[in-house]
């Protein structure tokens, strides 16, 4: 009888041991499926994240593109605006360049046709002094009387045609240049001539210049009725020389 009871408690403790078993089994099958669940859960969850962040990968390298062609686009137009601009103010510069040596270049040519055209009228008046000169040395005092008197008359004929309104009526003396000298009877004909055409009577003094060659020269304070030799030569060169420019210029 006890062999038997121990033959049920063996037995007993077999099945119990066996149900245990089998429920830790369970159990732990039962653990095994849910960590594998969570695994294959975490894993998707993993594999959408890996999804989600190459996308957001590619996306950005996309974006990246864009900026980048966005930035060489903009860059080559920089470059073209900065060449094109610095085209036009290298144009402008040149412009401006060649306006100024324009400027320069006339203002050259306009101070060397003044500086000619002074030379030119000092050199026309050395002329004429020296014409005036050598007609002064040529001449023999006979000449000179003959001519001086030729001269006298023709001024008292030009003096009946002068304007006498002209001189101021300050005016109280004048002085009668000429080359010789006047006589007093000479001298009152020259008076009584500015008398009857200015209606007033006006000093003379008769004062000698021999530059004068020939000729009557009044001096009425700043104004003066020039009838010399001298000045008859120069407005003579000076109408030759007029209507030689005149001749050249319709060549």
């Amino acid at each position: 009888m006890t062999f038997a009871l121990i033959i049920q408690f063996l037995l007993l403790t077999a099945i119990i041991s066996g149900a245990l078993i089998f429920a830790l089994h369970r159990v732990f099958l039962s653990s095994v499926e849910g960590a594998k669940q969570r695994l294959e859960r975490d894993a998707e969850a993993a594999r959408a994240r890996e999804v989600e962040l190459n996308s957001k990968i590619k996306q950005a390298s996309e974006e990246l593109a864009a900026r980048k062609k966005e930035l060489d686009q903009l860059e080559q137009k920089m470059k073209v605006d900065l060449e094109a601009s610095a085209e036009k103010h290298r144009e402008e510069l040149v412009t401006k360049a060649r306006a100024d040596a324009e400027e320069i270049i006339t203002k050259a040519q306009n101070a060397a046709d003044s500086i000619r055209l002074d030379i030119e009228k000092q050199m026309e008046i050395r002329i004429i002094d020296h014409a005036v000169s050598i007609i002064g040395s040529v001449l023999t005092k006979r000449a000179k009387v003959a001519l001086e008197k030729d001269l006298f008359e023709e001024f008292l004929e030009q003096l009946r045609n002068v304007d006498m309104s002209k001189i101021s009526q300050d005016i109280k003396k004048a002085d009668v240049v000429t080359s010789l000298g006047l006589s007093d009877a000479d001298l009152k004909r020259v008076s009584d001539e500015i008398c009857a055409r200015s209606g007033r009577t006006i000093e003379l003094h008769s004062k000698v210049d021999g530059a004068h060659i020939a000729g009557v020269v009044i001096h009425f304070g700043s104004l003066q009725l020039d009838g010399s030799l001298r000045t008859a030569v120069k407005e003579a060169a000076t109408a030759l020389k007029a209507e030689a420019e005149k001749s050249r210029q319709k060549k």
